[in-house]
């Protein structure tokens, strides 16, 4: 059971690109939505909503909060963690408003969750090379989520924004 648990913890994060991808492909065949619109739309409500207010909770709630703090490798009991809580929490009323609200609110979002997601993607690596941290949610699909998920998410904005 404990290796589940680490498998399930190393990648959460792939598995809302999952949804986002499921969602789209989705809506897309069945219902004929223009994919790269379709496609932002479900990485904002997935991956920046859904995972936004998932991470509020467990950043915020102490008891979960110390657990993640230990699998990312940094001591528990930070008042840091609200904030981290806080932020996400924010970007996830973006990601899910992003649903009913289009144009410049999807800039303006993802603008901002890409700014805040790629530098905790450098702040891991820096961890990374600085401590060695190679704590389960330091590395791997985090890592990767926080650098390569802005990048997709800049390029189906501008892709959108010019109309493809």
């Amino acid at each position: 059971m404990a290796s589940l648990n680490h498998v399930f913890t190393k990648y959460i994060f792939a598995l809302y690109w999952v949804a986002a991808v499921i969602n789209a492909a989705i809506v897309v065949l069945f219902f004929n939505g223009a994919f790269i619109e379709t496609l932002l739309q479900s990485i904002l409500f997935w991956v920046v909503g859904v995972l936004g207010v998932v991470s509020f909770f467990m950043h915020w709630r102490r008891k979960t909060a110390d657990r993640l703090a230990r699998n990312i490798g940094w001591e528990p009991g930070s008042p840091f963690q609200k904030e981290v809580a806080a932020a996400g929490g924010a970007f996830g009323i973006l990601g899910i408003l992003s649903t009913w609200i289009m144009g410049d609110f999807w800039t303006a979002t993802v603008i901002g969750v890409s700014f805040m997601l790629f530098m905790m993607g450098v702040g891991h690596i820096i961890d990374l090379k600085k401590r060695e941290n190679k704590s389960i949610l330091n590395t791997g699909a985090v890592l990767y989520s926080d650098i390569l998920g802005p990048i997709v998410m800049v390029v189906l904005l501008v892709l959108w924004k010019m109309g493809m």
